[in-house]
């Protein structure tokens, strides 16, 4: 839930939220350290200063004196050692108390206090005034003992408080350790030192924190306000205000963006103006709604004009097919007649027996060029009146395996071209099997006569979910760009003696059968024409 409020807040407000947060981290961070520092300044200031103490109230403390007073045989002594350390206790600060210990160890980690100007410490321990020492304090009660030099323990606690002792020794003319003097260092004056520390930090960083807020908010509305701009433009051009101008102060990235911005809404706008100013030349200016403005208006005008220069197109494909099949009857009519009655009697005068070979030859050349110019007039024919029968159910595969195998001869024979068939699945399309068997020998054939030098012709079917795809690929001389968008345009061929007609009538008959054509080429490569055409299912509704 709070990530998904956090993500849906203004960038500003993310950003607030994140650099107030770094700046708590660090301030916390920075006052932790500050504790931590103080804490161990503050005890190694009152280790050393207890240490001091000792070594200077040593000086005035005989081993002599503390034997006897261990040993019990004047009372004087132990006395004047009490009065000792009570000036210790009287004249250093009420933290600070002092002791002499026996180095002799009672069982277990016990010692004996031979005296002590602490009468809590005496009332609590007496009679036998033996004190049981801490791990800490054993530590370094034992490290003086051994060494015999001055040492001072890390905080502990034990039954009267908690505690830093500083250890000194105290030798005899022998260089003995006779016994320890150590002085005691309320580590409860550290606590209290703490708590003022962190209630300062505490008032220091709100201090500090509502500084950085305040100029961290001043600072990020002036960064964020080119930002607002931008927004409040965009907002008005989504409405359709094409003429709102945002600032830009300055020339900074988003300053420059701003910039564009204002280049970009005044392109707009002549934009638009274009597209009005076309959609009335259109005549279309009465079907705009009222209510549309700005970009909603643009819209409508250029969907009206991409829908009228559909049509357009379409009616001049119409005029030129129409076009096209006017000229093809009229050569139909007017052509066909006459050659047949001469390509008649050029038939009866090849039968004459009194002609000579060459002169047959001439004959039947010349047949032979009626006859091409009669394919011509059909494909013409063709053109002019399609095939009105009604659709069947063909055999995809069937009808591709019979074409294969009624070419193979013709391209091994003339091109020394074999035809790689790859169909493997039978799938059923909708159409009339003479006009798809057309389309197939067109392309085909095609595909054979731009392999001059011999080569392979791939044939293959690849069945989608509601297509079949039908590649017909050859290596031979390939298009170019241009001339693979001019295929299946009037009169337009790359071969020396097309016409350009029989792909144009392909075109027709894969469109009428809800298909489509595509042609993929590289000159030097070759081509491979797709074409697509829904299956049919009789289960379908």
């Amino acid at each position: 839930m709070m990530r998904k409020y956090i993500r849906n807040l203004s960038i500003f407000n993310k950003t607030v939220l994140f650099s107030t947060f770094i700046v708590i981290l660090v301030g916390i961070g920075t006052a932790y350290i500050s504790y931590k520092v103080q804490e161990s300044m503050t005890e190694e200031m009152l280790s050393h200063h207890a240490l001091s103490i000792a070594d200077i109230w040593k000086q005035t403390i005989s081993a002599e004196q503390v034997v006897a007073a261990e040993e019990g045989k004047t009372n004087k002594g132990r006395e004047k050692l009490t009065q000792s350390l009570a000036k210790i206790y009287d004249t250093q600060p009420h933290y600070l108390q002092s002791h002499i210990f026996s180095v002799k160890e009672g069982k277990g980690q016990t010692v004996t206090i031979i005296a002590s100007a602490n009468e809590e410490v005496i009332a609590q321990l007496h009679p036998s005034m033996n004190y049981e020492m801490s791990n800490e304090f054993y530590r370094g009660f034992q490290k003086v003992k051994t060494t015999k030099e001055d040492t001072y323990t890390k905080v502990y606690t034990d039954e009267f408080g908690t505690w830093i002792t500083a250890f000194t020794p105290i030798v005899n003319q022998a260089d003995e350790v006779v016994a320890i003097l150590g002085v005691d260092v309320d580590a409860s004056v550290i606590h209290t030192y703490q708590r003022k520390l962190v209630a300062s930090l505490v008032i220091g960083l709100l201090f500090l924190f509502s500084i950085i807020i305040f100029f961290q908010d001043w600072g990020l509305r002036k960064l964020m306000f080119p930002l607002r701009e931008l927004l409040f433009g965009i907002r008005q051009v989504s409405s359709g205000n094409l003429r709102v101008k945002v600032k830009h102060e300055d020339e900074s990235e988003i300053g420059e963006i701003n910039k564009q911005f204002n280049e970009m809404t005044t392109q707009l706008q002549e934009l638009f103006k274009q597209v009005a100013a076309t959609t009335e030349e259109l005549g279309e200016k009465a079907m705009r709604t009222p209510s549309s403005n700005g970009i909603e208006k643009a819209i409508n005008d250029m969907g009206l004009i991409m829908e009228k220069t559909k049509l357009q197109k379409e009616l001049q494909r119409a005029e030129k097919m129409n076009a096209i099949g006017q000229l093809a009857a009229s050569v139909a009519h007017e052509i066909r007649n006459p050659m047949t009655v001469v390509k008649g009697f050029l038939q009866l005068f090849y039968g004459k027996d009194h002609l000579t070979p060459s002169e047959k030859g001439y004959i039947q050349l010349m047949i032979d060029e009626m006859h091409r110019a009669e394919l011509i007039i059909n494909d013409y024919l063709s053109l002019a009146r399609p095939d009105m029968a009604q659709p069947e159910v063909l055999n995809c595969k069937e009808c591709v395996t019979s074409l294969v195998d009624l070419l193979s001869s013709y391209a091994l024979l003339n091109n020394n071209i074999m035809i790689d068939l790859q169909v493997k699945r039978t799938v059923y399309i909708k159409g009339n099997k003479n006009e798809f068997n057309q389309v197939l020998l067109n392309i085909m054939k095609n595909g054979i006569e731009s392999m001059k030098d011999g080569g392979v012709l791939k044939v293959w079917m690849e069945i989608r979910e509601e297509t079949v795809d039908i590649h017909i690929s050859d290596t031979g001389v390939g298009m170019s760009k241009n001339e693979v968008s001019r295929l299946g345009s009037p009169f337009y061929s790359l071969k020396e003696k097309g016409t350009g007609i029989g792909l144009m009538v392909s075109y027709q008959i894969i469109e009428s059968m809800k298909g489509a054509v595509s042609v993929v080429s590289e000159k030097g490569v070759g081509t491979t024409f797709t074409i697509s055409l829904p299956i049919y299912n009789p289960i379908a509704p």
